[in-house]
């Protein structure tokens, strides 16, 4: 009986590590769609749409600028996860994701575009980090870092394989096909979602077991908003992530033109650029497990480093063989950034209130993604180079890494105060 009772224990271990593993996977290609949708695929729409409509590139590009609305609704879809779970918001915001790519071939004025657009970033941020951070914290609180890392990685996925789908589809039939096709793909991940995504864990299920509420919040750690509101960690953390997330935006847009400036030619370009994801898939894998032994907030102030460093070797020698190793290294710190702002915030705040904790947060991002463009701009504009935009970066990442030697978790203080 006892060797019975062992059997079922070992039988219900392996199949809940099986669910959460597929859980990641969901995960992995939610996020592979939403990133490799609007940020590698759209470049191969503007012809095509400038050429059906008569839209100017301007035009087209603009609809890029609804990107801030994701983070004014993280907050708004952080609370709702808080409240009702991870799936209904990862299956919801995939079926809108979906919807307003398969209506984009009945378009036929350009406010159409933008309303689309509109839906499609609305729905960004529960496509990705918000239920990431939710479900590994509860699917993988031992090694949340490894299983974030994979998670994650649907990132570089999608911009090594949705611009090859969508390209493929573009050469055999329309771009309204091509945008179809990229929605009926949301539409199969959001069902994935609703059939495969729970958050019965053993732990959980022990922990809420007999308990009145039935809130998602129940029997999770973590602050409430404001206790974290009133800490001084949240607000080193937050400008910290925020000044890195300036290579998004004024970097990574514009390290291929730069690159072309200086004089690589366009062939090494792109292989630098397929190298640089592929590097930074491996440096989310490798700097989640770094977060796990040494913490997320050293791992970060680590891949900020990194990526100053690089920047600046980048800036100084644009042309050369060394950019077959320096571009490479550059995409494997700067693929860490995604994974170690989630797991910092968990570090720092917990699981109870993560998701509206983590949209508050998100919202100084803003700046970044409406300053770095102009940055960039203004920096070939005036001084005919992007170097001094780039070096202005490498500026804000020192700036970001003396911040995080501040910060000591209210997390880890409450712990200890409880066991006083």
């Amino acid at each position: 009986m006892f060797s019975d009772r062992a059997a079922d224990m070992v039988l219900r271990a392996r199949r809940m590590e099986y669910d959460g593993w597929l859980i990641v996977g969901i995960v992995f290609l939610s996020s592979a769609l939403s990133i490799g949708t609007s940020n590698y695929a759209f470049g191969l729409y503007v012809q095509p749409l400038q050429d059906t409509f008569g839209w100017t590139r301007t035009e087209i590009s603009a609809s890029l600028s609804f990107w801030a609305i994701g983070s004014l609704t993280a907050p708004l879809l952080g609370r709702f996860m808080d409240n009702h779970g991870a799936r209904p918001l990862l299956a919801g915001t995939l079926a809108l994701f979906g919807v307003s790519l398969v209506l984009r071939p009945m378009m036929t004025e350009l406010w159409h575009f933008y309303a689309l657009s509109f839906l499609q970033f609305f729905a960004f941020s529960g496509m990705n980090t918000l239920p990431a951070g939710r479900l590994v914290g509860l699917w993988f609180p031992k090694s949340k870092g490894r299983a974030m890392g994979f998670a994650m990685m649907g990132n570089n996925f999608g911009g090594l394989t949705v611009p090859i789908l969508t390209g493929y589809v573009l050469a055999v039939a329309t771009w309204g096909s091509a945008f179809v096709v990229t929605g009926i793909l949301a539409f199969a991940v959001a069902l994935l979602s609703v059939l495969f995504v729970h958050e019965r864990t053993p732990g959980r299920s022990t922990a809420t077991s007999g308990a009145k509420s039935s809130s998602a919040t129940s029997g999770l750690p973590g602050l409430t908003v404001k206790q974290a509101l009133r800490s001084d960690a949240f607000y080193y953390v937050t400008v910290a992530t925020a000044l890195g997330s300036f290579t998004y935006s004024a970097l990574l847009p514009q390290i291929s033109t730069h690159l072309l400036d200086q004089g690589t030619d366009d062939a090494a370009v792109v292989t630098l650029l397929s190298l640089l994801a592929a590097f930074g898939m491996a440096g989310k894998g490798v700097f989640g497990y770094l977060a796990e032994r040494f913490t997320a907030r050293i791992a970060m102030m680590l891949s900020l480093g990194g990526q100053t460093a690089l920047i600046s070797v980048i800036v100084a020698y644009p042309v050369g063989l060394h950019l077959w190793v320096i571009v490479p290294i550059f995409g494997f710190f700067f693929g860490a950034y995604g994974v170690l702002v989630t797991l910092l915030l968990q570090e720092n705040f917990g699981l109870k209130y993560f998701g509206s904790i983590a949209g508050l947060s998100g919202l100084v991002g803003m700046i970044a993604a409406v300053a770095g463009p102009l940055m960039a701009g203004a920096s070939f504009d005036y001084l005919d180079s992007y170097g001094p935009a780039f070096m202005a970066v490498a500026a804000l990442f020192v700036t970001a890494i003396l911040l995080l030697t501040r910060v000591k978790s209210p997390l880890q203080r409450l712990a200890e105060l409880s066991q006083e």
